[in-house]
């Protein structure tokens, strides 16, 4: 197969994150899935997400699927980190990574015997059959290992039950955490390597082509032996297009590789001291500046001019910026 142009491939990516255009509102569901779900560490960051992918997102659209409908979910999934995913590939991002729990590493950190962090996640397991905040989690499992969790802002002591629970609704501030099992009925883990063949196929899919580093980059893991990258297939022609405005941790900033070649220029201002991605402007597929919002003004500070068709398209993003937040 002929080596595809970084036209093409620009263009594919952008296609299918849905950037190229926005997906009808009621394929929101589709379109998290496409693109292995959105970073949610910042809420601001969930709903700019999708609403730059899907007609009509809102706040008001976020908060209804995942707490009404739970039609989304929320949980440690990428990395670790905190990301909005549909409730399959929930099961399936709770099933790829190995438990860092059990390494002697992490045991001696927390000063916990291999039993003691399995009576711990049984404890845990056992008092999530509703939502709840880690101080009632705390109260709830009592004794020595009750006051650690109530009083570890960091849920280091979670760790153990983390494959099997996710966040349920918030109280103002304040973080719940409830059974995947209680919450999402049908929830349940899968075959490690089966789920990590699948992410991988699918991220290959969406973002690909991409080395075997950059992969494991992205994962934050080795690949497990026997798992392979499969070809990325064809890249039809096309050329990428298009001005967005696009959020903290963009999932299209954190996934697409080389960096490079993602962000040609001031790499530096997006992953500032190896935190990031920060605010992004995306122009044609690249990076092409960043931006801020305070209040209901957008400042974007281009790397370069942009055209006068650019200007105009930029106009509209943080019109949908802003409607999305408010």
């Amino acid at each position: 197969m002929a080596t595809p142009t970084w036209e093409r491939i620009d263009a594919r990516r952008l296609a299918r994150s849905h950037l190229d255009e926005p997906a009808p509102s009621a394929r929101v569901l589709d379109v998290t899935r496409d693109i292995l779900g959105v970073h949610a560490q910042l809420t601001t960051g969930a709903i700019l997400a999708l609403s730059a992918r899907v007609e009509g997102v809102t706040r008001a659209t976020v908060d209804d699927l995942l707490w009404r409908q739970r039609a989304l979910v929320k949980g440690n999934t990428i990395r670790g980190t905190l990301h909005l995913q549909t409730p399959g590939d929930f099961a399936l991002w709770k099933s790829a990574y190995e438990p860092r729990w059990r390494t002697q590493q992490w045991l001696a950190w927390q000063e916990l015997t291999p039993a003691d962090a399995e009576r711990l996640r049984e404890a845990v397991l056992g008092v999530l059959d509703e939502p709840k905040t880690r101080e009632e989690i705390g109260r709830a499992v009592g004794g020595a290992f009750g006051k650690r969790i109530a009083e570890d802002s960091w849920g280091h002591l979670l760790s153990p039950a983390n494959d099997s629970f996710c966040h349920g609704p918030p109280r103002g501030r304040r973080v719940t955490f409830v059974r995947a099992d209680v919450w999402l009925p049908g929830f349940r883990h899968v075959d490690r390597l089966d789920a990590v063949q699948q992410l991988v196929d699918r991220y290959v899919a969406t973002y690909g082509p991409v080395e075997r580093p950059e992969f494991e980059h992205w994962l934050a893991a080795p690949l497990p032996a026997g798992i392979e990258l499969p070809d990325a297939g064809d890249f039809p022609a096309g050329r990428p297009r298009g001005v967005h405005l696009l959020g903290h941790y963009d999932v299209y900033v954190i996934a697409c590789h080389p960096r490079d070649r993602l962000i040609p220029e001031q790499r530096e201002r997006i992953f500032l001291k190896g935190a990031g991605p920060n605010p992004t402007l995306l122009v044609d597929g690249l990076v092409a500046g960043t931006w801020s919002r305070k209040g209901e003004q957008i400042s974007v500070e281009p790397f370069r001019p942009l055209t006068a068709e650019q200007v105009e398209e930029l106009e509209r993003e943080q019109e949908r910026v802003l409607a999305a937040l408010a």
